[in-house]
């Protein structure tokens, strides 16, 4: 994918810092990157870069942090635009616009779930039995995926890391643009809210019609059509039907992921005209390093929520009722989704400390 400049203006330099500004004919999503004052100070060796990211979905959230190689920063502020709506609702109100809408789409996920399973003639409840077998089952199998991302996403990971990098950024414009500002029940109604819809579409009507496809595919081999003919060509893949269908439906969850959650390149860029040769090449090595970190973001984020699905469809074929893998996908995201907000939280009170403790300092006479 390229990124086309069409426009080149001059920009005034006289500031230490010369912005750079990113932004999408609809000013949906803008990048600025600031050129510190090493082009008026060749000792500096640092680079910044600042960014910010306004999601059409709205929410209150920003923050900030710091890679660990110094290379640059990272700052979200989703009330740059005023003419956003949702950035004008007041939080109380915000929270639940966002939330109305999220249990909207995912039971919509399980109507269409069900039509599906009607459709095909399969059992659209998924094998659901409330059994204490399939609530423990549930929670055993939570605790590896935790572990694994919660590893990824952890500091010391992300520094040496460009590709949990990438992956923490996701996460974090997702908290942030979406998560933040809820209350504690707001939090657990959506992502209950997810686990079922998300659960009954994907595993209980995709993984589920698939499968039945796939075991029906030797039967319908005279006259066979679509995913059938597949099965029916190639009878190796029938004894494992299941597999191959979570395998099938993961790779269409991370796609699906890919088309409406990844990063949109901007129309245009706006960019200061510079005349030193030393300037220009680190411009470059700015841009590329922008644009690398969105080549990240579209390719590991997707990956990580196929796994995750494949993971899931694991979890049902095991287990026979879709109970497990609801519970499961429950805990999954509560545990994570609610570690990065109170990360959120903690890096906003300590930045609140710290900018305190610097107006205190600022307010003491000189000696």
């Amino acid at each position: 994918m390229e990124i086309i400049l069409p426009v080149i203006t001059r920009v005034p330099t006289t500031n230490l810092i010369t912005k750079t500004t990113f932004a999408s004919s609809c000013c949906s999503k803008s990048v600025e990157i600031g050129l510190p004052g090493r082009l008026t100070n060749r000792r500096k060796r640092a680079v910044g870069v600042r960014a910010s990211a306004e999601v059409s979905s709205g929410g209150d959230g920003g923050g900030e942090r710091k890679s660990g190689g110094g290379m640059e920063m990272i700052t979200f502020d989703h009330k740059r635009f005023s003419n956003d709506s949702a950035a004008e609702l007041p939080d109380d109100i915000g929270s639940l616009v966002r939330l109305a809408y999220g249990i909207g789409i995912y039971g919509t996920m399980a109507l269409a779930g069900n039509l599906i399973c009607s459709a095909v003639g399969i059992d659209g409840s998924g094998g659901y039995s409330p059994s204490l077998e399939a609530i423990v089952a549930g929670i055993g199998y939570s605790v590896p995926p935790i572990l694994a991302l919660l590893f990824i996403l952890d500091d010391e990971v992300v520094k040496v890391s460009p590709y949990a990098r990438a992956i923490r950024d996701v996460e974090d414009e997702e908290l942030r643009s979406f998560f933040y500002g809820m209350s504690p029940w707001q939090f657990i109604l959506i992502v209950a809210a997810s686990s079922v819809g998300e659960e009954l579409f994907y595993r209980a009507a995709v993984q589920g019609a698939l499968s039945d496809v796939f075991l029906r595919g030797t039967e319908l081999v005279s006259d066979a059509r679509g995913m059938a003919s597949l099965a029916g060509v190639l009878p190796p893949f029938v004894p494992f039907a299941q597999a191959f269908a979570a395998v099938i439906t993961a790779a269409l969850t991370g796609s699906l992921y890919y088309v409406a959650a990844s990063p949109k390149d901007p129309t245009y860029i706006v960019a200061p005209v510079l005349s030193s040769r030393s300037a220009r090449e680190e411009m470059k090595k700015l841009f590329g390093a922008w644009y690398e970190r969105r080549q990240l973001k579209k390719i590991y984020s997707p990956l990580l929520e196929g796994l995750v699905a494949l993971y899931l469809g694991f979890v049902w074929n095991q287990t026979n009722n879709i109970l497990a893998p609801i519970i499961t996908h429950g805990i999954y995201s509560a545990t994570i989704l609610g570690h990065g907000l109170w990360k959120i939280h903690d890096h906003r009170r300590r930045l609140q400390r710290r900018i305190r403790k610097l107006e205190l300092e600022e307010k003491k006479p000189w000696k």
